[in-house]
């Protein structure tokens, strides 16, 4: 009898395991794994630069006697969405594909097109904070896959050219701009046309300004989000307009602008993630010369923190007919939560695992410091996308579905704000009030 490896197994149990190995049937435990019969499994993503990690994954689970050919498409990230439920809702989607954590994966597992995959893979490998995006209902409904976190970055010519050093307070953030300004030099990059980046840039500021402290009251409900502490939050991100580019509410429309002025030097700081690195490096960039710090707290004496969330997870297609196929599919499922898988991701993507152990490698050091932060000041818990205020009950993505759940989380109600909020149409407290309506199904509950 052939050794199975134990990631391999997945809680089915080793002996059981590999009779279904060897015989090729549907184990009573799970899909079997058919050793000698060749799937080809297919594998969607918004993430193009993981196709050599999904390389490095078919060749470990050929290694392990696993017959599997993995065809990776990757999709631009702007038509992902509607490509793969299109997709899906056709009975044409991938067998297996990166689920927009959250609610994004959710809507699909009350749509029964994805696998809850309970007692079928293991994450006792998690840090256990990364595994509230893939469960609702009392089910696992894909394997986390990235986490990521939100920076300032900073050019560090710039900054040493006019004697400046990164702040870890709010008013010297506000005097850094300001110097700026004053030698015509654009402080913060923005691209407000890209509104679900302005909303991350609403939750770094949250993350400093509210602190663990503050962000378990917001999720216990003892204030929400039309009180003065959010207000304090919107009015700091305003306050920071001056220092944006000129015409700025025009700019977003390429969706890499901010990582362009960075990288070419016509802007001296943007708001974004750790993802954005490449893409700065990409335009000029040199990584010798790129700084970060975390967004400093509107409230004097908080400590900055690293704003962070569950990005993509892997979901399995619960309509796959073909045994091999679907036993492929849930191996792949396996090796997804193993040590190994996490540090093939790490080392390709250059981001972080939420697998525990993986160690990002010395050629990603903005990644390295990002890691350091993530495993040291990571808000606990999260309070914008991702977070309990951001999974609504799942409106099933089906184009038959008669459910329809008008409910937004707080990160799509961010987003429905933001541009007025910026252009000045409405008033920090009114945008509050605005975001604290679409989102007040979360305090009814508690």
């Amino acid at each position: 009898m052939p050794r199975i490896p134990k990631w391999l197994s997945g809680g089915l149990g080793a002996t059981v395991l590999a009779a279904s190995a060897l015989t090729g049937v549907m184990g009573a435990s799970g899909p079997a794994l058919a050793k000698g019969a060749p799937a080809t499994v297919s594998v969607w993503s918004w993430r193009s630069q993981d196709a050599g990690m999904w390389q490095s994954v078919q060749n470990a689970l050929r290694k392990a006697g696993v017959n599997v050919t993995i065809q990776f498409r990757s999709i631009t990230a702007t038509s992902y969405d509607s490509v793969l439920q299109t997709a899906m809702d056709g009975g044409k989607g991938p067998d297996l594909f990166y689920g927009r954590a959250g609610e994004g994966t959710f809507q699909y597992g009350a749509s029964h097109l994805i696998t809850p995959v309970n007692g079928l893979v293991s994450f006792k490998n998690f840090v256990p904070s990364s595994l509230s995006a893939v469960q609702y209902g009392g089910k696992d409904w894909g394997v986390p896959i990235d986490d990521e976190t939100m920076e300032v970055f900073y050019n560090k010519s710039i900054f040493a050219k006019y004697h400046l050093k990164p702040p870890t307070t709010w008013k010297q953030f506000l005097g850094i701009s300001k110097t700026l300004k004053s030698h015509n030099v654009i402080p913060i990059f923005t691209m407000p046309i890209q509104t679900w980046l302005l909303a991350l840039n609403i939750e770094q500021i949250a993350a400093s300004t509210l602190g663990d402290s503050g962000a378990k009251a917001l999720v216990a409900g003892k204030f929400n989000f039309a009180s003065p502490q959010y207000v304090k939050i919107l009015t700091a991100l305003t306050s920071l307009t001056p220092y944006f580019e000129p015409n700025f509410m025009a700019v977003g429309s390429a969706g890499n602008e901010e990582e362009v002025a960075l990288g070419t030097g016509r802007a001296a700081m943007i708001m974004a993630g750790i993802y954005d690195v490449p893409t700065i490096v990409k335009y000029g960039g040199k990584l010798s010369n790129v700084g970060a710090f975390l967004m400093p707290s509107a409230k004097p004496g908080n400590k900055p923190m690293v704003d962070w969330y569950p990005d993509a997870d892997l979901a399995m297609n619960s309509h796959i007919t073909n045994p091999a196929v679907r036993a492929a599919s849930l191996a792949i499922m396996r090796y997804a939560t193993t040590p190994a898988f996490g540090q093939d991701f790490t080392g390709i993507a250059g981001e972080i695992s939420p697998i525990k152990g993986v160690k990002i490698p010395a050629k990603y050091p903005m990644s390295v410091q990002a890691y350091k932060w993530y495993q040291t000041v990571a808000i606990n818990p999260l309070i914008g996308i991702r977070s309990a205020m951001d999974t609504p009950p799942p409106t099933p993505l089906t184009s038959n579905s008669k459910t329809v759940n008008t409910d937004e989380g707080i990160f799509t109600a961010e987003t429905n704000e933001i541009q007025a909020l910026l252009s000045g149409k409405v008033t920090p407290a009114q945008a509050a009030r605005a975001i604290q309506k679409a989102v007040a199904w979360y305090f009814k509950r508690k």
